[in-house]
């Protein structure tokens, strides 16, 4: 029996549906209150009717929603689940948010371990998430990892921004073949994150990542937009990122070996392109956890920084209009970056009147630029 009244635990008779496999659908609206991880099973496609909110019970602190396989041991192949909402519920988990911030590196990455992650997937071949709405998680909302064949489009992500490392979709390596696209909504933290390694709360795998397409980001007030992130003598490759939109407290775009881990550090055939992002002129009110807003002012809309290691890398058809002042730069290569090949083309920005601008700051080495049709 399904109550769906937010009160009375519907976790027993959502698994027995989902232990059916096959196309299992949730047809009602209503609160379905979620105590103990569910678990999704290989040829799985799990239908949510809209106005059905999985919602996580009130100290629960687990994953609403993860894979068959997640802990490894196996693999899981052919999930996909549509529709509905998944909330986190994250001021009923009695935890501080700056306390978890201080603290997230205390324990290595454990299957049993609670950090936040609110839908958690690895191990697996072939996952798509498709016109879902993720809500207040602790941490990450979507996390992904060690996978092959992935789609995740059609997001809303509704968060309070009362915790930090909330990251909309987060791809750990290794990984590849994967489109995410037409996000919106606001994060507070990236939008969408490919690591090839993690912070070790999160680590649930890591390696190379390759062929991902990333198209149409778009957020109000956001932290970052994307965030490539390799390391640990891994690899990213041939990523194209197709339209980001919005405004950003700190980044549209940022490549970089976040934590300075040991190891080769690269990046190839990296496209960037379609980007109407500027920064954001919105503060953030009390309730906000703020702990990483140091800053922000000066990070560009499109950075590369902390040990990139580029080979080709293309970006075009970019432009901001600020109408306020800002010490962000369009670009930025910081440093401690190097990038063997550079294209710049049809890159432009505009200002409200009495505002000043930083076109590009050029601190690292690049062995061969290339511009076209660049204003600023």
């Amino acid at each position: 029996m399904l109550y769906r009244d937010g009160k009375h635990d519907d976790t027993l008779a959502l698994q027995a549906l989902l232990d059916r496999c096959g196309i299992v659908t949730v047809d009602r609206p209503g609160t379905y209150l979620i105590s103990k991880t569910l678990i999704i099973h290989s040829n799985t496609h799990l239908i949510l009717a809209p106005g059905a909110r999985l919602l996580a019970a009130p100290l629960s602190r687990c994953a609403l929603i993860e894979n068959e396989h997640f802990a490894g041991d196996g693999r899981d192949h052919d999930i996909q689940i549509t529709g509905g909402i998944f909330d986190g519920n994250c001021d009923a988990m009695g935890l501080d948010a700056v306390h978890e911030a201080k603290h997230r590196l205390d324990d290595p990455y454990s299957p049993a371990l609670f950090k936040g992650k609110l839908m958690r997937f690895a191990h697996v071949d072939r996952i798509v998430l498709e016109k879902l709405t993720v809500k207040d998680p602790v941490s990450y909302g979507i996390q992904i990892g060690h996978v092959r064949g992935f789609v995740t489009r059609d997001l809303f992500f509704d968060y309070n921004w009362h915790f930090g490392t909330t990251d909309g979709v987060h791809i750990n390596g290794p990984a590849r073949d994967g489109v995410i696209e037409n996000l919106c909504g606001t994060t507070n933290d990236d939008m969408v994150s490919l690591t090839t390694y993690d912070e070790p709360h999160a680590e649930i795998s890591i390696g190379d990542i390759e062929n991902v397409y990333i198209h149409n980001i778009s957020a109000k007030n956001g932290f970052s937009g994307v965030r490539l992130l390799s390391g640990e003598n891994c690899s990213m490759r041939h990523i194209h990122v197709d339209g980001v939109y919005g405004d950003y407290r700190h980044n549209g775009i940022i490549i970089s070996n976040h934590n300075r881990r040991p190891g080769k550090v690269w990046f190839d055939d990296i496209t960037l392109e379609h980007f109407r992002a500027c920064k954001s002129h919105t503060p953030l009110d009390e309730s906000c956890f703020r702990y990483w807003e140091g800053n922000a002012d000066k990070c560009a809309i499109l950075q590369f920084s902390t040990g990139a290691r580029c080979g080709n890398v293309v970006i075009r058809d970019i432009y901001r209009h600020e109408e306020g002042a800002t010490e962000g730069a369009l670009l930025k290569i910081g440093d401690d970056v190097s990038i063997d090949r550079l294209v710049l083309e049809n890159l432009h920005q505009t200002a409200a009147e009495g505002v000043e601008l930083s076109y590009m700051e050029l601190q690292g080495t690049i062995g061969e630029l290339i511009t076209m049709h660049l204003s600023k």
